[in-house]
């Protein structure tokens, strides 16, 4: 435990560390955490390891990726150039860029920027065409018109639902470069990291590992590569300290005011942000322009609490804030959050420090609001529960070539697949996997992705010739959408 500041009583850094001991997936975990009280920094410390191998200790001055969080910088950004009349969040994007375009014709014409940055595109959420492929924003863009929307029977997901969507996102922040000419990144350079002091914030993969002192991403003792988000920035790309995030938290305890009194944006723009837009369906949640939306459930009363979790690639965090109490907490972590350890790691750290602010003591009794949404790919896209079953034993297959080829979708591009001897691979943009037989038409190949393993189904299809023709990939699994792909 490395303390940096703290002013909260003498037990406050044990009450911390026996929370993440408690917690932690593994002895050691890399933490950082800092909590804002009245508006001002009152504890910020270090705990476990930032590099297993080299025995490197977290400090408050570690960085770490912070994922989705990210986008309540977006939304931040976006608020600013609404309050300064530049920019309409209910105007259609469709009249901002007539190239914009989605296959629900709804959504097409009438998706706002208020309806991406409260997750009710009606997009069915498909993460593995920006994780996996090459694309960059404006090609991810131009993809959009041929991606599938959540299939609801008889209507349609356009406002509707709360459907978690990256992409999305993306398109949002992509959007403010198009507009004004500026990139994303320098506009929150210069309209909000700057004016807060944030100079320990980067916006790219390269400038967190340049640093000297990162953590990297472990899920449990193994080292977990961390991953460039660049090509959906807006949606998860940033990277920060518990230090320079407690000004970010500050500024909304402070309705809005820098520490030097100026005013970056109004208390009214912040209040909209965190006002909710959409239920989330997920424990009374609600979700606003960035941020979800709950209460602290206590054996006092209920108190609003406003709060983003982030899951990058080995790497996770919670920012959060009671904005009628004064209170923030920030939990960044080197400790990937797996399936098992959703709502648990790190939120029930910060459980732990806001049950103490709050009652004085730690009884587990405290209920913090879940997460709205799944971490930037994992629950979305990463299927746990097969969509068809495996064989005992792996059929032979007759004649290989008859399945090599490649294979196009206008949306998700190219998939090759090729032959290795008597064996098949299936290869995407630079990416191969050996591609293994079900069934005479049905194949699986597993893929490394969200900081899990998780299985993607192929059912080869064939023409009236007999010869194979097409095949759809399981690319989206929550809900199950079978990509086609035709053989060029």
């Amino acid at each position: 435990m490395k303390i940096y500041y703290s002013n909260l009583g003498p037990d406050f850094p044990k009450i911390v560390k026996d929370a993440i001991e408690h917690l932690q997936p593994v002895e050691d975990a890399g933490v950082a955490v800092a909590v804002v009280k009245n508006g001002q920094l009152s504890f910020a410390a270090g705990f476990g390891l930032r590099d297993r191998s080299a025995a490197a200790k977290v400090d408050a001055e570690t960085r770490f990726a912070v994922g989705s969080a990210t986008k309540a910088f977006t939304s931040m950004a976006i608020s600013m150039y609404v309050e300064e009349g530049r920019i309409s969040l209910d105007v259609p994007i469709k009249q901002l860029l007539p190239d914009f375009q989605m296959k629900d014709p709804q959504a097409a014409s009438q998706t706002t920027l208020r309806d991406i940055l409260c997750h009710r595109s009606g997009l069915a959420p498909h993460n593995s065409l920006w994780y996996l492929g090459p694309f960059t924003r404006s090609q991810l863009l131009y993809r959009l018109r041929y991606l599938e929307p959540f299939p609801v029977q008889g209507g349609t997901a356009f406002r509707t639902m709360f459907l978690y969507n990256n992409i999305m996102y993306m398109v949002a922040g992509h959007l403010l470069e198009i507009l004004f000419g500026v990139s994303y990144e320098d506009i929150l350079e210069t309209r909000i990291l700057g004016p807060l002091g944030m100079t320990a914030t980067s916006l790219s993969l390269s400038d967190l590992m340049g640093s000297t002192n990162y953590a990297k991403g472990y899920e449990k003792a193994d080292e977990l590569p961390l991953k460039d988000f660049a090509n959906i920035g807006p949606a998860a790309e940033i990277n920060s300290n518990v230090l320079d995030m407690a000004k970010w938290v500050q500024l909304f305890l402070r309705r809005g005011l820098s520490s030097n009194g100026s005013v970056l944006i109004s208390e009214a723009s912040l209040e909209q942000m965190y006002t909710s837009l959409i239920a989330t369906g997920d424990g009374g949640t609600g979700y606003g322009l960035g941020w979800t939306i709950g209460t602290v459930q206590s054996n006092q009363q209920n108190k609003r609490i406003i709060f983003h979790t982030g899951d990058a690639d080995g790497n996770s965090a919670y920012v959060s804030f009671m904005p009628d109490d004064g209170l923030g907490v920030i939990v960044l972590t080197n400790q990937h959050c797996t399936q098992d350890m959703i709502d648990k790691w790190p939120d029930k750290v910060a459980r732990a420090i806001y049950e103490h602010l709050l009652q004085g003591q730690v009884t587990g009794q405290l209920i913090l609001p879940r997460r709205a949404g799944p971490p930037v790919g994992a629950s979305a896209d990463a299927a746990h529960a097969a969509p068809v079953t495996a064989p005992a034993v792996a059929p032979a297959l007759a004649s290989p070539a008859d399945y090599t080829g490649m294979f196009s979708n206008a949306g998700y591009g190219d998939l090759v697949v090729s032959r290795s001897g008597s064996n098949l691979n299936i290869s995407y943009y630079g990416l191969t996997w050996p591609l293994q037989p079900l069934s005479d038409t049905v194949f699986r190949f597993d893929v490394e992705a969200f900081g899990t393993d998780f299985p993607v189904f192929v059912k080869f299809a064939r023409g009236n010739t007999g010869s194979i023709d097409s095949f759809a990939a399981s690319l989206v699994a929550r809900p199950l959408l079978w990509i086609p792909f035709l053989k060029r």
